[in-house]
């Protein structure tokens, strides 16, 4: 069956009339995650993790358990935002007249057809948008427990940091996504599957390689991992120029777990 792995808790003050926390739903084929942040101090103060347990087929179950078990499902929040984590996007030139046919061949002929998704289209910067689907079932289930949530896509948030050269590695339980930056201009962006240490290593420098992107000149920027046992990354890290294991102390929440989980294995929620 479905469980909860954390549930990490302060108080939340929005009310009504006075609406100042902000719940972000992250979502993947697996889990679904609970991260709340004040507006007004800029802080995370409330995050849960579920997960679906393996024989589970669809979020049925995942999302009736943490309807019965979730402590923060009741609470009022101001935005809500629907994270889709899914290697099922593409970033995209923004076309002069919106055709949302012409970005949905676009996206099949990348990812192939998906029958019973809905479309969305991102605007990002000036002339991009991010193209994405989800699946009918999970936006249904989702949207009768929380009817003003509004989707968006991991991607739109990654892409939000500024850098003129690097690597970014965001590590998942079960997935990564690369973004490779050369001379502040995108080069790669993209999702992969956690293999083996030698795999994961293997797939990251190849991709680098095929963009003539030397390792040993940029850093590479790391969210979400223990390197002490993440094997893996003690065998990448050397490649690169340097690297940085990105640690958010900002609020109780991120400082709690970051006693319980070394060098932060959640930091890739509280990237908002």
């Amino acid at each position: 069956m479905a469980k909860k792995k954390i549930g990490i808790y302060t108080d939340l003050v929005s009310t009504s009339n006075n609406k100042v926390e902000d719940l972000y739903l992250i979502v993947d084929t697996e889990s679904i995650v609970f991260s709340v942040k004040n507006k007004i101090s800029n802080e995370f103060v409330a995050f849960e993790h579920f997960v679906n347990s393996p024989d589970n087929i669809g979020w049925h179950q995942l999302i009736a358990y943490l309807q019965n078990n979730s402590k923060l499902i009741q609470n009022i929040f101001d935005n809500i935002y629907f994270v889709w984590n899914s290697p099922r996007f593409i970033l995209t030139k923004k076309l002069n007249h919106e055709d949302t046919l012409m970005y949905q061949q676009e996206l099949n002929l990348i990812h192939g057809t998906s029958a019973d998704e809905e479309l969305y289209l991102n605007p990002f910067g000036e002339d991009k948008i991010i193209v994405f689907t989800v699946p009918d079932a999970l936006s249904t289930l989702l949207s009768r427990s929380f009817p003003t949530g509004k989707w968006h896509h991991y991607i739109e948030y990654v892409l939000a940091y500024n850098f003129d050269k690097a690597a970014l590695l965001f590590v998942f339980e079960n997935n990564y996504c690369l973004r490779l930056v050369n001379n502040g201009q995108e080069q790669l962006i993209n999702f992969y599957p956690v293999g083996g240490d030698d795999q994961n290593c293997y797939t990251i420098l190849n991709a680098c390689e095929n963009i003539l992107l030397n390792t040993n000149t940029i850093d590479i920027k790391i969210w979400g991992v223990n390197k002490i046992q993440d094997t893996f990354i003690n065998s990448l890290v050397p490649y690169f120029n340097s690297f940085e294991l990105i640690i958010n102390n900002q609020g109780s929440v991120q400082s709690t777990l970051n006693k319980n989980y070394p060098n932060h294995l959640y930091a890739t929620y509280f990237i908002f």
